[in-house]
């Protein structure tokens, strides 16, 4: 299964905003422009030195592809890549694989993954559950959005080009969060504590207390015992990294622009042809309700420079994170109790081991996509926790495995633990040991594999490919 436009709409797909495929809009802006398509190509080239719009050497439909010789000399390399085929499981496994090689380890001015997990210098962390649920406080940076020096140079650079660009704004303007600017503060605040207490396993000796806590499972342990009901499960939505696009319409007012990063699956489909779908991006979603307060976070191995847990404070894009309309798709069982406690001090050690390797090796972005991306961080947690894995494409390498597997002997070995660190360690262990690997498929694990990405696609979306999954997913 194919389709010229792996990016197309659906026109029957309801959604509360206005919405126009990602190619009429780039038609739309050209013709708007007066510019022909070669030269308005030219100056996307020139704004390609912002890192947020790196995605866009993979997304951009088949005719607007950029050649090599158009971009900056750091690019051409992934540019010729990317000039005639869309990504595979194969190739962004050896991307991953390769990228501490490719690309500059961190330099001792840089934050290592292990500062970020600790909370940097710790005089934003919160001293109390009264402070931490505190309507005030420092905004803390929000995953999925942009950094707010590169939103305010999106900015001033979409007023200097919008009469040459045709008015396309490399972001989606008029939408909002689905939570206020407060509780956006609180989810973060909650976020640093539960990353700060599991950064007490490389602290035994003088562990940092929250609540008479010394643990993220202890502390949410006595949340629900004062009230508080906390559920976690995982889940996935269309990726777009953050990435985001929307042009004025003529009466007033924006069409939004759904982006989303298409890949050949190495899977074959009906009649023989090959199954494209969208990456997905996967999380631990946990929750924490108590009256009419909602606290949201997500865990997961991302692009903030390390593995640990966020605010889960997208921009409410409905064709894409909503948590109520289908195109959040929830995976496997909601974890409460016993079940939660074990996948806390899960995440804890994780993060423990993945950080560390980090450290160790100098890792470009604390270890992303060497140390897997964000769906095998969520890949490695539902292994363990339940036995089986749903997610697509599974791609953390061998050597990678390998690394971490004697991480673990290390701090078995070296480091004083916790029991129930101790124990969720071997869990963790024979996790990486189990999980499956999608660069290169055949047979039955082909057949698993299908299954797989079947399942993690969402169950309600605007994207005519998603809809021809689904379709193949309700044939017997």
């Amino acid at each position: 299964m194919s389709t010229s436009d792996p990016l197309a709409l659906e026109t029957g797909w309801s959604c509360e905003v206005p919405l126009i495929s990602f190619e009429e809009a780039l038609e739309l802006t050209v013709f708007r422009s007066g510019l022909t398509r070669a030269d308005w190509l030219k100056r996307l080239a020139h704004q390609l030195h912002r890192p947020q719009l790196l995605p866009l050497l993979w997304l951009l439909p088949r005719g607007w592809k950029l050649a090599p010789a158009e971009l900056p000399e750091q690019l051409q390399t992934l540019g010729g890549l990317l000039e005639r085929s869309l990504l595979t499981p194969g190739l962004l496994a050896a991307l991953a694989d390769d990228l501490p090689h490719l690309l500059r380890a961190a330099t001792t001015a840089q934050p290592t993954a292990s500062d970020l997990w600790h909370g940097g210098d710790g005089t934003s962390l919160p001293e109390s559950l009264e402070q931490l649920l505190r309507r005030s406080g420092p905004s803390s940076p929000t995953p999925g959005d942009l950094p707010a020096a590169s939103i305010t140079s999106i900015k001033t650079d979409a007023v200097e080009d919008q009469a040459l660009s045709g008015g396309l704004i490399w972001r989606n303007t008029g939408l909002s969060h689905g939570q206020s600017d407060a509780e956006r503060r609180r989810n973060g605040r909650a976020a640093q504590v539960l990353n700060r207490l599991g950064a007490n396993l490389q602290d035994p000796d003088d562990p940092w207390r929250f609540e008479q806590c010394v643990s993220s499972s202890r502390w949410i342990s006595s949340l629900v015992e004062t009230g508080w009901q906390i559920t976690a499960q995982l889940r996935c939505s269309v990726a777009s990294f953050g990435l985001g696009a929307s042009l004025p319409r003529a009466g007033g007012g924006w069409s939004q622009v759904p982006i989303a990063l298409p890949i050949r699956t190495g899977l074959l489909g009906p009649q023989g042809l090959e199954l494209q779908s969208l990456l997905p991006h996967s999380c631990l979603e946990l929750e924490l309700r108590r009256e009419e307060k909602l606290i949201l976070l997500q865990y997961y191995q991302g692009t903030e420079g390390f593995c640990g847990w966020e605010g889960l404070n997208d921009l409410d894009r409905p064709w894409q994170n909503n948590r109520h309309n289908g195109t959040v798709r929830y995976l496997g069982e909601r974890w409460d109790g016993e079940r939660l406690q074990a996948a806390m001090a899960l995440c804890d050690v994780m993060a423990l081991v993945h950080n560390s390797e980090s450290d160790a090796g100098q890792l470009w972005l604390g270890g992303y996509g060497a140390l897997g991306f964000c769906i095998d961080s969520s890949a490695v947690l539902q292994q363990a926790i339940e036995g089986r894995c749903e997610l697509f494409p599974v791609l953390l390498g061998g050597i990678w495995r390998e690394r971490l597997l004697q991480r673990c002997k290390n701090l078995e070995e070296n480091t004083p633990l916790p029991a129930e660190h101790r124990q969720a360690l071997a869990t963790y262990r024979r996790a990486i040991e189990e999980l499956p690997h999608d660069g290169n498929l055949f047979g039955p694990e082909a057949d698993h594999a299908r299954s797989r990405l079947l399942r993690c696609q969402p169950n309600s979306s605007p994207f005519t490919l998603v809809h021809q999954l689904s379709d193949l997913a309700s044939q017997p």
